[in-house]
This record gives structure tokens, sequence and C-alpha cells, in this order.
């Protein structure tokens, strides 16, 4: 990617929907930014988003099978993606090579690509970058609040001030315990550094981890290869890793049962790396005291799926992030990429759309 033509001009399309932001008059502040980069860029703002149903199944092995449930683009849709360049989206129409043909570049809403990637993006030669890094604080936040939550019981505490009972119920300490990581990426990445602030022992997995390897605020590395072997050895596990061929079911019977006996398991990563079956199984025969879901391999999750009930389980609608400083985050992120772009420079990011991440 060469530096552009001087007077080129290049059209910026803005595709989530704008009341995410939270702040009408800071969204226009990001657009006004946007457009003082440079002369040559025109913002467009237009929403196309799809939904949830439809972008978890588009996200999944049998996308294709979504198409017939994609909503038909307005004529305002279809002439803003016919002209844009460059979009932030969280969703695009299939086929959108030929819906956009001068699209080249998208930055996605959220670290989570596979629902954009269905859109045809490798195969019409569109590069790609995520947000990763953008909600790692948030969600991270989340993160050790289930884990304080769960160790110092404040559900037990909560139902019995619910029902005017006192009875001191006693929690446990974090300081001294043993946490291991799934992945090691930005969200991870955070959630470590926290967790060494409470004294606890941080170990993680990585790919590329060799004998004494080492990140940031972890302690040790695994590869992949020894998941089962970091899994005994940690009183908690928290996953944040994308939805790859790699990952999916990646937490099956075997790992989850590989976990330290009394364990607890977090994910905060997507639900299709775990054998949500063998879950509830751990967790009503005791092998896990917990678990904390923020996504499920369904979404929304149905009414008669057995992980609401399960015992110990703290479930929540896919909602660890924080809006608020996400999208601040992706904007900055975005002005940044977009400079380089402009540039002809590399974009931070990137996804090898070959691999899938």
């Amino acid at each position: 990617m060469g530096p552009r033509d001087a007077d080129q001009p290049v059209v910026v399309g803005l595709l989530y929907p704008t009341v995410w932001y939270g702040d009408d008059e800071a969204f226009a502040r990001e657009v006004a930014e946007l457009g003082e980069l440079d002369p040559r860029i025109e913002v467009v703002v237009e929403t196309y988003e799809e939904p949830h149903e439809l972008r978890t199944g588009r996200g999944g092995a049998d996308a294709e099978s979504w198409r017939p449930k994609a909503p038909e683009l307005t004529d305002a849709q279809r002439a803003a993606l016919g002209r844009c360049e460059v979009v932030v989206a969280i969703d695009l129409p299939f086929d959108v090579a030929t819906v956009a043909p001068a699209l080249r570049w998208v930055q996605a809403v959220g670290a989570g690509t596979a629902q954009l990637q269905s859109a045809g993006l490798a195969a019409g030669g569109i590069t790609l970058t995520t947000s990763a890094g953008s909600n790692a604080v948030g969600i991270a936040e989340f993160v050790i609040g289930r884990l304080l939550q769960e160790r110092k019981q404040f559900r037990v505490i909560d139902a019995s001030q619910a029902t005017h009972t006192w009875d001191p119920v006693y929690g446990t300490e974090l300081a001294g315990t043993t946490l291991g990581l799934i992945g090691v990426g930005a969200i991870n990445e955070a959630v470590a550094k926290r967790a060494q602030a409470f004294d606890v022992r941080v170990v993680a997995t990585r790919r590329s981890a060799t004998p004494g390897a080492t990140a940031p605020h972890v302690d040790a590395l695994y590869p992949t290869s020894e998941l089962h072997t970091m899994l005994g050895e940690c009183d908690a596990v928290v996953a944040a890793v994308p939805e790859t061929p790699e990952t999916v079911g990646l937490m099956d019977r075997a790992a989850i049962r590989a976990m330290k006996p009394g364990a607890f398991f977090c994910n905060v990563g997507r639900g299709s790396l775990v054998d949500e079956d063998a879950l509830v199984e751990a967790l009503r025969d005791g092998h896990l005291r917990g678990a904390a879901l923020d996504v499920a391999s369904q979404e929304p999750l149905p009414a008669d799926h057995p992980l609401w009930d399960a015992p110990n389980l703290f479930l929540s609608p896919h909602a660890a992030t924080s809006p608020s400083a996400l999208f601040a985050n992706l904007h900055e992120l975005f002005l940044e990429n977009l400079a380089a772009y402009l540039a002809g420079e590399p974009l931070r990011n990137e996804v090898d759309l070959g691999r899938g991440y």
C-alpha cells in the first residue's frame, strides 16, 4: 500500500448505530476530527445494523445459511456503500465487494470479526482491522469484578439482605491464588495487570510460547499444546480469545475435567470456545465451584437453555464492555489508522484473512 494521490478523495463511512456512541455532541466532534485529518476525507454517516442473532449466525461455520435472513438494503445504504472506500462497521451486507466496489478497508467496531469476514472481504481484496484493545480495560474490570463477586460470596450476602436474614457468610482471599489465562491478547493482558495487583500468580497459554518465556504481567507461559497442564494448576481460568478453527471447542469436556477441582471458569471471548453441556455437568457435580459467562454459543440465549439454571453460574448477555469508553478508544485507534492508511503505512490490528484472525 503506497501513499495516496494528493487530490484523490477518500469517502469514510461510519456504519454502526450512532446511538451506541452515547453522546451526540461527542460523536459530532469525532466526525469533525476525522474530516479535519485531511482535506481529501469526506465522512458519511449511514447506519447498517443486523439483528444480534444474524450477526452471531454469520460468525459461525454455516454463515452462508444465514444469507436469506439478511436485511434488504435501503436506497440510502446502497448509495453510501457504493461510494465508501473506508468504513467503520459492526456488520456488512453479503457480497460487500459488489455492493461497495470502492471499498478497500474495514475498521471493525469489535475485536471479533467473523461476521464481517462472511461478507466476502478476502475475495474482494479488502483489508480488515479489529478494535482489539479498545475495550480491554472495561472487560478486564468486569472479569476482576466476577472473580471478586464469587470469591467474596456477594450473591449469597445480597440474598440474605433481600430476606432480612442476619447470617454472616465469609468469602476467601484472591491473594495467593493462581489465575490461568487462555490467550494473552489485549483483554487478558489487562486482566493479568489487575490480577497481579491483588497478589495473584498469573500463568497463560500462547501458541508461540517456549520454555521459560513470559509476557507482561504473566509469571509463566505455556504453549497451547500444554493447556491441560496449565488448567490443572489454576484456581481460576479466564478465556478471552477470538473464534478461529483452533479455538472452537477448545474448552471441551476433557479440558474442563483437566481443570483443578473446585476451580472457577470465566469466558469473555467467544461462546464457541466452550462445550456448554460439559460445563453445566461440571457445575452440577461440583467439579467446578462456579463459572462466569458473558458469551454463549447461541445469542440471544434461548429461554429454555440449560445455562440459565446451571448452579453457581454468573451469566451476562455479552455486556462486559463499557461502550462509553469503547467508542472513544475505537475512534482514537481509527484516527491513527486512517492517518497511516493515507500515508500508505501499515495498519494496527490488521487481520490475516487467510487465517481468520
